[in-house]
């Protein structure tokens, strides 16, 4: 991971420098501390769509408690840039509090169909009302702006939002002529975002702008006061509150010397206008996020009211988004029937704001959440005593407990398995049932139906209710985490592609190429794990950018290869010979961050195959899956499948595998049944791979070749091997040396 780790240290020492240099900009009591962007209760529709179609605001945050953090965090001039509206800010006027109007605007850019967010200041409410209405067309929109000196910046310049794709790079190039002010240093973007930013907005010479003038046809004065002077602000963005002001602007206010009875917003004001902004702030990452996420999650949990199956069925949004927004209110219904869990999330809570948890409350915990309870409380006595370093407290706390969560369940879980194994109330059960039990009816009266039938002849022993007793607190609470933690890198890493299209263009901060390969087949008896310890050694040998990673209690890290110990190991009755093992989620998820991956390989469909689309899809890269078992044919030889089963499992296989990018396989065979009819692959997805083989080995003719559907022209190296019909395991000399063959041949085919 050491290439991660340089890559990471790249960054922020441009960070330091452009933070330091900032810092020297203006002389000690000449300017005034501001956070620029800013939101509280206000923010009540967000623009993502499942907000809207859960109908809940961004945040609960009351303004007057806002306004305390920024205070104590530094800030001596006030705004709230609520999403499209100034209310926050109209209330404390009329309460005779000194705060400078201000709304973060979302906007359309309608020749490219984009939208963005522009902050704007100054403006009274009847020009609130016109820019709402300009703000479907930004141009119209900073024509107003400017006729009326209503000083706008345009926030988180990379960062949109756009149905599909990214914006080409032309669209920065306008938009360098649209806007004056940029967001640089924002407190919920990851500091390469903020940094490729300001190496962008450094590079508008007026050379650029005028070729960029020449290019749209749009005179460089059209919609900016100082169309040369491009002025770089900072804001926390914050909708919590727990960091609002630790990101934001010095304005250089010279009349602060001298002493003046002019009120500080009409002063920062003023200074925005000029420009004269210098951001400052810290490093950034998606753990700050994740906290932020998990803030709001738990405000969700406490707050949330069912929004309706009708308001989701007839919302706009496709079907993709009102399924996301039913599952989603369906987990937190299930949360707010919990005690346990609610008083969880209204402890973590607390403790982000500094409520340290009362003395009392210790007593009245169950023994096993005792942990939980300690290390919530150390986070809030962190962030009470001391904020702008709680940080670090605050996420080791949280992967403390998200550990202690994820041990209890899966401890607990596992010893249900076994007593059911053990009563044979699961070990009777074979495994075509259990994929029976997978379909639901179309009608749904035989669904309830079905349930009556239940009630007069258990379906099995099992006894659901008994079985779930214990488990629900860790599962949901563990997933609340787990869930921020995930929508938090979602989030920030949203923009990925554009940010290593950025740094291609500008030639600084590119990201570093590394492959994660995830499986957990490393140390098993087979052909499958001989391949994969062959691979390592040809990456360590050449020191490719390449690490595998694998869970195991037995395996010790080395050169590229990187263990993390299991959670749980589970053995099913219909494959005992390979346990089922559980890796931490969140350590994984740190990993990843820490060593800086930007693609990922896995070879496992397991537990190992979801991290990696949880990784995926939470860091917007690219994902491969290698397929290297014949499930189909383990399920008809081994498992004994009927037809419908088999087409069940074929269904899963195929949906599980077009969530990845594309997979790799062993044969033209596997090649044949992906991109068939059945499987329907795009072949550009479906790749076909050379392996390793034993140094003795037998070649083949053409006619032989032919036979295994291999290509004439294709040097082909196979080796003897067998099929295992009652382990389901392909089995391979122990011996493997670095020497390419396709397809894996059995013992009575050669």
């Amino acid at each position: 991971m050491e290439s991660g780790q340089l890559f990471k240290k790249e960054v922020m020492r441009e960070l330091d420098e452009f933070l330091d240099g900032q810092a020297r900009r203006f002389p000690e009591g000449e300017f005034l501390t501001m956070d620029l962007h800013c939101h509280d209760r206000n923010s009540d529709v967000p623009d993502e769509l499942l907000g809207r179609i859960l109908g809940i605001p961004e945040t609960w945050l009351e303004t007057e408690r806002l306004i305390k953090v920024l205070a104590a965090h530094g800030c001596d001039v006030f705004t709230v840039t609520n999403h499209n509206n100034a209310r926050s800010c109209w209330e404390l006027l009329e309460k005779g509090v000194d705060v400078l109007a201000g709304a973060e605007f979302s906007c359309m850019v309608p020749d490219y169909r984009i939208g963005i967010h522009v902050l704007a200041y100054g403006f009274i409410p009847e020009q609130e009302k016109k820019l709402l209405k300009l703000r479907s067309d930004v141009y119209r929109f900073q024509e107003y702006a400017l006729e009326h000196d209503i000083p706008t910046i345009w926030a988180h310049p990379l960062y949109h939002y756009k149905a599909s794709g990214g914006p080409p790079m032309e669209f920065f190039d306008k938009m360098s002529l649209v806007f004056e002010r940029f967001e640089v240093m924002n407190g919920q973007r990851d500091s390469w975002q903020n940094m490729l930013v300001k190496e962008w907005i450094g590079s508008l010479t007026p050379e650029r702008i005028d070729g960029f003038s020449k290019k749209f046809g749009i005179a460089p004065g059209a919609y900016c006061a100082n169309p040369y002077r491009k002025a770089m602000a900072g804001g926390s963005d914050s909708h919590m509150g727990i960091f609002a002001g630790h990101t934001g602007s010095r304005l250089h206010v010279p009349e602060l010397r001298q002493g003046t009875t002019i009120q500080r917003s009409a002063l920062a004001l003023e200074a925005i206008r000029r420009g004269d902004m210098a951001p400052f702030g810290s490093h950034n990452d998606s753990e700050k996020m994740a906290i932020t996420f998990l803030d709001y999650f738990c405000q969700i949990g406490l707050n949330m009211e069912d929004p309706g199956m009708l308001r989701m069925l007839l919302h706009k949004g496709d079907a993709r988004d009102k399924l996301i927004a039913f599952m989603v209110t369906n987990a937190f219904a299930e949360i707010r029937r919990h005690r346990h869990t609610l008083n969880f999330l209204n402890v973590f809570h607390d403790c982000f704001s500094g409520k340290v948890p009362g003395f009392s409350k210790r007593f009245v915990v169950p023994r096993a959440y005792r942990e939980v309870f300690f290390e919530a409380s150390s986070m809030a006595m962190a962030q009470r005593d001391d904020p702008a370093r709680a940080l670090p407290r605050i996420e080791k706390s949280t992967g403390l407990i998200f550990d202690s969560l994820t041990s209890l369940l899966f401890g607990r879980l596992d010893s249900k398995l076994k007593k059911l194994l053990k009563d044979d109330g699961l070990g009777s059960l074979k495994v075509e049932e259990l994929m029976g039990r997978l379909e639901l009816p179309g009608h749904l009266r035989s669904l309830f139906d079905h349930l009556d039938d239940e009630r007069k002849k258990p379906m099995s022993s099992v006894n659901i209710a008994e079985f779930f007793d214990g488990l629900s607190f860790p599962f949901l609470a563990s997933s609340v985490i787990a869930a921020a933690y995930f929508t938090s890198a979602r989030v920030m890493y949203k923009s990925r592609p554009l940010l290593a299209e950025f740094a291609g263009r500008y030639g600084k901060l590119r990201h570093p190429e590394r492959t994660l390969w995830l499986t957990d087949t490393f140390e098993d008896s087979n052909g499958v794990a001989m391949v994969l310890k062959s691979m390592l050694s040809e990456v360590r040998e050449k020191d490719l950018p390449i690490d595998f990673l694998v869970a195991s209690r037995t395996l010790e890290s080395g050169d590229h290869l990187i263990v993390v110990p299991p959670v749980s190991e589970i053995t099913m009755p219909f494959y005992e010979q390979q346990p089922v093992r559980i890796p931490n989620l969140l350590q994984i998820h740190r990993l990843f961050k820490e060593g800086e991956y930007n693609r990922i390989i896995c070879s496992t469909e397991g537990p190992m195959g979801l991290v990696a689309l949880y990784l995926k899809y939470a860091y917007s890269v690219p994902a491969h899956f290698y397929v290297h078992t014949d499930w189909m044919m383990f399920a008809d030889k081994v498992l004994k499948f009927d037809e419908i089963n088999k087409d069940r499992l074929r269904r899963l296989l195929r949906t599980f595998y077009r969530a990845f990018d594309g997979l790799f396989v062993l044969n033209t065979d596997q090649h044949k049944w992906l991109t068939g009819g059945s499987m329907g692959f795009d072949p550009s997805r479906v790749f076909l791979t050379a392996h390793w083989a034993e140094k003795e080995f037998r070649p083949m003719d053409a006619d032989k070749k032919r036979v295994f559907g291999v290509e004439k022209d294709v040097p082909v190296l196979l080796f003897a091997g067998r099929v295992s019909e009652e382990k389901g395991v392909l089995e391979l000399p122990a011996v493997m040396e670095r020497v390419k063959f396709v397809g894996f041949i059995p013992d009575s085919d050669l």
